[in-house]
């Protein structure tokens, strides 16, 4: 099997996504990063669950500020 190599030839309609700006849809993209990281065996799930909860308590300070 032949390797490729891909370029990225242009950006459109760039978005900034942040805590501030898209906070609940940027914490579940992270959630389920770690959730697939965790299917995927790189992660336990005991990190997995550590790593959730920073990310509420990291959530909770940023709603409330």
């Amino acid at each position: 099997m032949e390797d490729k190599i891909l370029t990225l030839i242009k950006k459109e309609n760039e978005v900034n996504i942040n805590n501030k700006s898209y906070g609940d849809f940027f914490f579940e993209y992270q959630k389920s990063v770690m959730l697939s990281l965790s299917e995927q065996g790189v992660i336990n799930d005991i990190q997995c669950q550590m790593c959730i909860e920073k990310l509420v308590n990291q959530f909770r300070k940023v709603k409330s500020a």
